[in-house]
């Protein structure tokens, strides 16, 4: 008989051959009420297990809908501020003409140029101060009027960028919302307005790009809660709802406790779909970003969880009904006590030898008895009589549950973590663990396999903190990636070097070739990138077409320029689309070298921006460079 054995015939009521009197109807009574109590217990104990576990996975998500909703605010910010400086380029440039001739010349250049910039707009345009647009059209297209449009009379009442609320184009035939600034005469007279717009598709196919699983949606509405653009994965072409209204009284609730973000659970009043929503509002921008995840995705592995444990505490539940049933069947037959005795072992037995929920019995940190889930999922063929020290990863884990897990069970007589054990094969695996005491220095612990669920977790922070097309850090991750930077500038005294780099003769790509081989541009762009820097820098996909990378311990401006030339060179290199067909882009890259390390992380980053639009004023396929300290 093994030592495994040994201990389960311990734990087996003792028998003898003369049969106990009849049982009572009192005791009965007690037992039934005792057989009901562990039921109830059972059962309370998985509803509050599977509850906290809910409200862990539903924080999990909560997080992930939240870091997602906030990446998209970042990049429409983006977007939409480039809009803005170039709206803003073109009213500066048609102040500086002479006469009326000359501005309206200086006009017509600047939109050119700066619709260039703008890839993602549909249309970059100008109205006089009647309303007429004449300026931007298609060719072949006739001049119209917009004088009856709400953004018109905004532009034309105030000073600064105006965002419509979604509209239908008359021009294009589809949903869009305008950018729109004023432009006046040197005397502050009227004369009109330039504006781009921005189609509701557009924002379909950036959404598009995020992989949010089944069923899950990612939208985006104005201030007056009215739908700019939505994509569904169930149904990514739909136009339903667009320049509606149709949102539930819980958003509404939401957004008048905290307009700028927030985060709930609810069914989706469009396609009846439950999801989690998290909402950020564009900063500085009257839109708001929402990220649906659909609970029954991202909720499956809880609800697998939740049926084996309800399975589990059926079956444990079942087992004690049965044995009390059987009990009553044989209080009347004396003669069969020790059978009666040895049946009830067997199936407690069953019960903790389950395959679901691994079980050791441990004295001294030695295991003494060892349920069949144990070696199911450590693989270790035996393990009672072995030090536990076998099943963990390394001393530091063995001695952390040796300190703490221990102090804990002497103090509460319960310890609960989750950490990495040691498979036989040497891989290690994300365990659930709990121990009781059950004194005189023996306990008992209770392992449970909850490593597809950690996976999953950590392929949800990744995809929260990467660009999903490249691999690159994303803007969020970035941006805490200069924060450390500066802050470690700060304290050894040392430079750094910020670069924001946007590629030139991108959108012809796209236009020609498709967005498909646009994004192997990309692709092959950040690869180019990861290539050429120093292994300590740092490269980032900011959105669209922009990088940036962080060059830390630059000693001075040649060696930097020295490194972005090498990087120029290799972006510049033809590239072999999978169709066959080779292309080329360029690069205009502005850098800013930081000696002072008072400077802030979002100075560092407009710093560079502007150097490099004055990359893209000077000619394009340049470095420009600003020197601050």
């Amino acid at each position: 008989m093994d030592r495994r054995e040994e201990v389960q015939d311990a734990r087996l009521p003792e028998t003898t051959g003369l049969p106990p009197a009849p049982m009572p109807g009192r005791i009965v009574g007690w037992v039934v009420l005792g057989n009901l109590l562990v039921a109830a217990l059972l059962v309370l104990a998985t509803l509050n297990n599977l509850h906290d576990s809910r409200q862990e996975e539903l924080a999990r998500l909560r997080e992930s809908a939240d870091n997602l909703a906030h990446g998209l605010a970042i990049e429409l910010a983006a977007e939409i501020r480039l809009v803005d400086n170039a709206l803003a380029t073109v009213a500066a440039r048609q102040l500086e003409g002479r006469d009326e001739a000359h501005r309206t010349r200086l006009q017509h250049e600047a939109m050119r140029e700066q619709g260039q910039l703008l890839p993602f707009a549909t249309a970059l345009r100008a109205a006089d101060a009647d309303g007429r647009v004449a300026v931007g059209l298609a060719p072949g297209e006739r001049p119209f009027a917009i004088e009856d449009r709400d953004y018109f009379r905004q532009a034309r009442e105030g000073r600064g960028s105006v965002i419509s609320e979604p509209v239908f184009s008359r021009a294009f035939q589809g949903w869009c919302i305008i950018i729109a600034r004023p432009l006046f005469t040197h005397l502050g007279e009227f004369r009109g307005i330039v504006y781009a717009v921005l189609a509701s598709q557009h924002f379909q196919q950036l959404f598009a790009r995020l992989s949010i699983g089944n069923d899950s949606a990612v939208s985006l509405r104005s201030d007056g809660l009215r739908l700019v653009a939505r994509h569904a994965a169930s149904a990514p072409a739909s136009t339903q709802g667009l320049g509606a209204v149709d949102v539930s009284p819980m958003l509404r609730q939401k957004l008048a406790a905290d307009r700028e973000r927030g985060a709930y659970v609810i069914e989706a009043p469009l396609d009846g779909v439950e999801r989690m929503i998290a909402y950020r509002r564009v900063a500085g921008y009257p839109l708001t970003v929402f990220t649906g995840l659909a609970t029954s995705t991202y909720l499956a592995h809880w609800r697998a969880d939740q049926r084996r444990q309800w399975l589990f505490t059926g079956a444990v539940i079942l087992m004690v009904v049965s044995g009390f049933g059987y009990m009553l069947l044989q209080q009347r037959r004396q003669y069969a006590i020790s059978v009666y005795a040895t049946r009830i072992a067997h199936e407690q037995a069953v019960v903790l030898d389950n395959e679901l929920v691994g079980m050791l019995r441990v004295k001294d940190r030695k295991v003494v008895w060892a349920n069949r889930a144990i070696h199911r999922i450590l693989g270790h063929p035996e393990v009672v009589g072995e030090s536990t020290r076998q099943i963990y990863p390394d001393d530091a884990s063995f001695e952390m549950v040796g300190r703490l897990g221990y102090e804990a069970l002497q103090r509460e007589g319960r310890f609960r973590t989750q950490l990495k054990m040691r498979r036989a094969d040497g891989s290690d695996i994300w365990v659930d663990l709990s121990g009781a005491s059950l004194g005189d220095a023996e306990s008992v612990w209770m392992v449970l396999d909850i490593d597809q669920l950690k996976n999953s977790e950590e392929r949800a922070q990744y995809m929260a903190l990467h660009d999903p097309l490249t691999g690159l850090a994303n803007r969020r991750l970035f941006e805490e990636l200069l924060r450390q930077a500066v802050a470690l500038a700060r304290r050894q005294k040392d430079s750094l070097a910020v670069c924001y780099m946007d590629l030139d003769g991108f959108k012809p790509i796209n236009d020609r070739h498709g967005h498909e081989a646009g994004d192997e541009v990309l692709r092959e762009v950040a690869h180019r990138l990861q290539h050429e820097l120093r292994s300590n820098d740092s490269v980032a996909r900011l959105g669209g077409d922009e990088f940036a990378w962080l060059m830390a311990g630059v000693q001075d401006a040649p060696t930097a320029v020295a490194s972005l030339e090498r990087c120029l060179q290799a972006i510049r290199q033809p590239i072999l689309l999978a169709g066959g067909s080779t292309v080329s882009v360029g690069a205009s890259i502005g850098i800013v070298l930081a000696r002072r390390h008072e400077l802030l992380v979002d100075d560092l980053l407009a710093e560079a921006d502007d150097m490099m639009y004055q990359a893209k004023r000077a000619g394009r396929g340049r470095i420009e460079l600003r020197e601050l300290g």
